[in-house]
């Protein structure tokens, strides 16, 4: 593992803890100024950094996992991160709980630290005919 990609791991598992913990100071901390999180429900809609922050009094969390985490740098101070994430979790009395595939986008900030700026959050797809045909083109070449 890359020091870069534990890097991002931690402060993306750090975010989620404090979400679970609702620990708002570091929630804000986590967050840049630009924040914008589009899920594949409204993929046409984004949820600013405020709407999010205050959905998270009524969307709560009570554990949270990354697998397959995979992080790329990119120019300027970026790196995305992906990874198959689950949870247990309910917004308003509905069972939120599963397996997510998401893509965050994190920026170094001047003060140094890394803050998340953007997450796509979708459903991942099961694994059949159409991964192992995408494997198969993976491992052999186009």
């Amino acid at each position: 593992m890359s020091d870069l990609t534990a890097t991002i791991q931690d402060v993306s598992t750090r975010w989620m803890q404090a979400w679970i913990d609702l620990d708002h100071g570091r929630l804000d901390a986590s967050m840049a100024p630009d924040f914008a999180l589009i899920v594949s429900a409204m993929p046409a809609k984004r949820m600013e950094r405020a709407a999010w922050l205050a959905a998270c009094e009524r969307y709560r969390c009570t554990e949270f996992r990354y697998h397959d985490v995979q992080v790329r740098a990119l120019s300027g101070g970026l790196a995305v991160m992906s990874a198959i994430a689950e949870q247990r979790a309910e917004l308003d009395g509905v069972d939120r709980s599963g397996k997510f595939w998401l893509t965050d986008l994190w920026r170094r900030e001047e003060d140094g630290q890394w803050r998340v700026c953007a997450r796509y959050s979708s459903f991942p797809e099961a694994e059949g005919q159409s991964s192992a045909a995408l494997d198969n083109l993976n491992r052999n070449g186009a």
